[in-house]
C-alpha cells in the first residue's frame, strides 16, 4: 500500500536512532559508537535495526572488519547530517537565546578571492570555536540545496533569479593594473584608447576580443569604448592578477583583489582618471523561517570585516 505524505513523518520514532545511525556511518564501528552514545553495543545494534525495518531498507553492511553502508545509507546519512545539525541549533537556541553558535559551516567562495576571504573566515573561526568550517573553493555555480552547502559567496554584476536569500556585503570597483617592470618596458597607457596597444591579460574563457568600456572620474565626458585582444585568458582572476605579477601584460582587475600587490609595489594602478562599472560580493543561504545560528553569525562577522578593511581602500581621483 502506498505511503500517505504524513506516514513518513512518523517512520523515525526517536532521534537517537538517527544519531546512532550517522555515527556508526562516520566512526564506521558499532563499539565505538555505543562508546560515544553512552550505551551498550546490542542497544545501538537494535537503533540500526528498528531504523532500518522502518525504512524497509538496509542502510548498513556489518563485515568482521568494520560497519559499511550501502548506497541506500550513503544519501541517508547526507540528508541525516543536516537534520541533526538544524536540531542541534535549534535546541541550543531555544535553550540558550546566547548560545555560542556550532556545528559543521560549509561555504563555497570563488577563487582568487582567498585574499580577501581568509582573514575573516580566520577570525570566524577564533571567534567561534564550536564551528567547524569547511570551505569549497570553485568558480562552478553550486547548488546548495543539493549539495548541503550553508553559506554561498559569490561576485556579480547581478545575481539570478532564484528562492536563495541574498545580502549585498560589498561594492567593488573595477581598476587596470600591470607591473613595474611591465610598464617600464612597453610604457604607460595615459588614455584609455592606448591599451589597445599593449599586451592583454583577460579574464575570462577568452576565444574572441573583448569590449571595455570607460568613463572619467569626475563624469565629464562621453564613455570611451575600446576593444581588445588578449594575449593569455585565465578564468580565475588569482592566476590572472599572478600573470601580470609576472609582467605578462595588463589586465582590469577587482581593486579588492589587486590592492595588497599594489600596496607592496608588485603593481601600478593605470588610467587612474577612469573607472569601469564594477559588481559586488554577496553572500547567499536558503530561504526559511529558522535561520541556523551558525550561518547568522558568519554573516554579521563577515559584513562588518569586510567592511572595516575595504573602507581602507584609496578611492580613485579624477585627474591623478
Amino acid at each position: 500500500m502506498k505511503r500517505e505524505a504524513a506516514d513518513y513523518e512518523a517512520l523515525v520514532g526517536d532521534v537517537h536512532d538517527l544519531r546512532a545511525f550517522a555515527l556508526a556511518v562516520d566512526l564506521r564501528s558499532f563499539t565505538a559508537t555505543a562508546k560515544l552514545m553512552g550505551e551498550s553495543k546490542a542497544t545501538v545494534s537494535r537503533r540500526i535495526a528498528r531504523l532500518e525495518a522502518a525504512l524497509g531498507v538496509s542502510l548498513l553492511r556489518r563485515t568482521p572488519r568494520a560497519v559499511v553502508p550501502t548506497d541506500d545509507g550513503v544519501a541517508y546519512r547526507v540528508r541525516v547530517a543536516e537534520i541533526l545539525e538544524l536540531l542541534g541549533d535549534a535546541n541550543a537556541a531555544v535553550l540558550n537565546a546566547h548560545a555560542a553558535p556550532s556545528g559543521q559551516l560549509r561555504i563555497t567562495a570563488p577563487p582568487g578571492f582567498e585574499g580577501v576571504l581568509a582573514a575573516p573566515i580566520a577570525q570566524f573561526s577564533r571567534e567561534f570555536p564550536r564551528v567547524l568550517v569547511s570551505a569549497l573553493i570553485t568558480d562552478r555555480f553550486v547548488d546548495l540545496e543539493a549539495e548541503h552547502v550553508d553559506v554561498a559567496l559569490r561576485a556579480a554584476t547581478r545575481l539570478p533569479d532564484s528562492a536563495l536569500v541574498a545580502h549585498k556585503l560589498l561594492e567593488f570597483e573595477l581598476i587596470t593594473v600591470a607591473s613595474p617592470a611591465y610598464v617600464k618596458k612597453h610604457g604607460t597607457p595615459r588614455r584609455a584608447e592606448d591599451l589597445a596597444g599593449h599586451r592583454v591579460v583577460q579574464l575570462g574563457l577568452g576565444g574572441a576580443a573583448s569590449t571595455l568600456v570607460l568613463r572619467k572620474a569626475d563624469g565629464s565626458g562621453e564613455p570611451t569604448t575600446v576593444r581588445l585582444s588578449y594575449v593569455i585568458a585565465a578564468t580565475d582572476v588569482g592566476f590572472a592578477k599572478e600573470l601580470v605579477v609576472a609582467d605578462a601584460g595588463i589586465a582590469v582587475l577587482p581593486r579588492l583583489v589587486a590592492q595588497r600587490d599594489l600596496d607592496e609595489g608588485r603593481l601600478v594602478h593605470l588610467l587612474r582618471p577612469y573607472v569601469m562599472p564594477g559588481a559586488a560580493l554577496y553572500l547567499l543561504h536558503r530561504a526559511g523561517r529558522f535561520l541556523p545560528p551558525k550561518v547568522r553569525a558568519f554573516h554579521e562577522l563577515i559584513a562588518r570585516e569586510l567592511t572595516t578593511r575595504c573602507t581602507k581602500y584609496p578611492k580613485p581621483r579624477a585627474g591623478a
